[in-house]
């Protein structure tokens, strides 16, 4: 690692660029009469173009300035905002730290890449910013402790990007759940990888996708600051699988499977599905106390470096008992599955599925192939639906156990229609939006102890207060980047 570098990045010239605007906890800032709040949009590639499309649509807010280290997605973002506007005035910037420091911003969106998360956030928000972040919302579980501490510290509004929370099927079905219609959940699938190269787990680094490519795929590329763009990572050298050339209209998954960047599919669809199954567990502000390693055979393409790719178990403590949650993979077409002891709960994007039963169903493997195929139980099958019979399925089920809003919220289910206007809303409550920076934290720690535990081939037990191994066990596997643990400038 080049200390120097990072010690730039991160360090004392970081400190002297975002000095003098560092705050307590503050409310907002005071408009002028017409005046509405302003937004800069940092990290422009495809998943952001997303977003500013969705906060566009808000017209209390106005989107002033765009932040890429590429200059060539940074100057496109901002144009295709002027387009939006009808004028000129967003800005094009380059640099982060000019955003933070700028006091006339309200709110950033944060869509950069995984390992640049908390940095920023915790950043943003100490200098008086409300944050909407993309998920996975950091690169380890030291990061998620910063970030949750820097939210408390700082009073600041904070949306983690887990939209799924904010759609009909996800609420409906932890719903369900939360309202004890399936009785005490015993057991949970979580769905996700492997997919081809990307696996499930995250993978050794590796500089070049194609080391026979490597001159095409390392050619310099002057419009990008790679060094910016490493940020807190080791240093490398450039390729253009991590940060494609131009504007691009694809997601790139190179340096999502890379340790040092990412956390593989655990994180990428991780954040989605272990999110849901939180959810549905009511463990929004807490986790598992074991990680059981998977028992799978290790993988023996050379991509995965010799390490499992799903069946890592995550424990919860319940007053009921342990709840055993299971990494599975995407050859089930089920995204949550919760099974009770009165039945089953089957949820994805687009699909739902509820079947009533008694008595415990444990989760066998020919069990989940006839709940992947929607025959467990037929004649007990309360609704299945998806794609254009979708919206019967969640019609029949809210009438079946009386989801009104009112009821949902009973059960302790935070109720939001559109995830982007739940945070601009709570920017003026001042409330927490469905997905504050703790929840985020506790779904992404969910994933790098799935990661950690593939990563390493261990299983240990863990303190969900204190967010660090318990019992003696983890010997040797670190919670933040290495060499960084009292040394990491995000502390809040």
């Amino acid at each position: 690692m080049n200390i120097n570098r990072r010690h730039f990045i991160l360090g004392s010239a970081a400190a002297a660029a975002l000095a003098g605007h560092a705050t307590e906890k503050t409310g907002l800032r005071q408009l002028a009469p017409g005046e509405k709040r302003t937004m800069a949009l940092i990290g422009c590639g495809i998943q952001q173009r997303h977003l500013a499309g969705q906060f566009l649509k808000n017209d209390k807010i106005k989107i002033v300035a765009t932040c890429d280290c590429d200059k060539v997605r940074a100057k496109d973002q901002a144009n295709r905002v002027n387009k939006h506007y009808n004028n000129n005035e967003c800005r094009v910037v380059y640099d982060f730290r000019e955003i933070i420091r700028d006091p006339s911003i309200d709110m950033v969106c944060i869509a950069a890449p995984d390992h640049w998360h908390a940095y920023m956030c915790v950043e943003a928000m100490k200098h008086g910013k409300d944050v909407f972040c993309e998920k996975p919302l950091t690169w380890s579980v030291q990061e998620a402790r910063e970030v949750m501490a820097a939210e408390k510290k700082y009073g600041r509004v904070f949306q983690t990007g887990s939209m799924q929370r904010s759609w009909r099927e996800f609420r409906d079905a932890v719903a369900v759940v939360r309202g004890g219609f399936i009785g005490d959940v015993m057991y949970v699938d979580a769905n996700f990888g492997p997919g081809g190269k990307g696996g499930a787990p995250s993978q050794p680094v590796r500089f070049w996708d194609d080391p026979n490519n490597a001159a095409k795929e390392g050619a310099p590329n002057p419009d990008v600051d790679w060094t910016m763009w490493l940020g807190p990572a080791a240093m490398r050298p450039y390729s253009d699988r991590h940060s494609p050339r131009g504007v691009h209209n694809f997601y790139p998954y190179f340096w999502r499977c890379d340790d040092d960047l990412g956390s593989g599919y655990c994180g990428d669809w991780g954040a989605h599905h272990l999110d849901i199954a939180q959810w549905g567990l009511d463990m929004d502000r807490s986790g598992p106390y074991k990680v059981i390693r998977s028992d799978e055979p290790h993988s023996t393409d050379l991509y995965h470096g010799g390490r499992r790719l799903f069946g890592v178990k995550l424990v919860f403590k319940k007053p009921y008992g342990d709840v055993v949650l299971t990494h599975g993979s995407f050859a089930n077409k089920w995204g949550t599955v919760f099974y009770g002891t009165k039945g089953i709960v089957a949820v994805n994007r687009g699909r739902i599925a509820v079947w009533s039963g008694t008595g415990p169903v444990v989760p066998t493997p020919s069990i989940r192939k006839e709940v992947a195929d929607c025959k467990f139980m037929n004649d007990k099958i309360i609704a299945e639906g998806g794609g254009r019979s979708l919206g019967a399925a969640l019609d029949k089920i809210e009438k079946t156990y009386n989801l009104t809003n009112e009821n949902i919220a009973k059960y302790g289910v935070y109720v939001s229609t559109d995830h982007y206007r739940n945070f601009y809303d709570c920017v003026e409550s001042r409330k927490l939006p469905i997905t504050d920076a703790e929840t985020g934290c506790r779904s992404a720690i969910l994933c790098l102890l799935c990661n950690m535990s593939y990563k390493h081939d261990a299983g240990f037990d863990w303190d969900p207060v204190k967010n660090e191994f318990a019992n003696g066990t983890g010997h040797g596997i670190p919670l933040c980047r290495q060499g960084d643990c009292n040394g990491w400038e995000v502390k809040a």
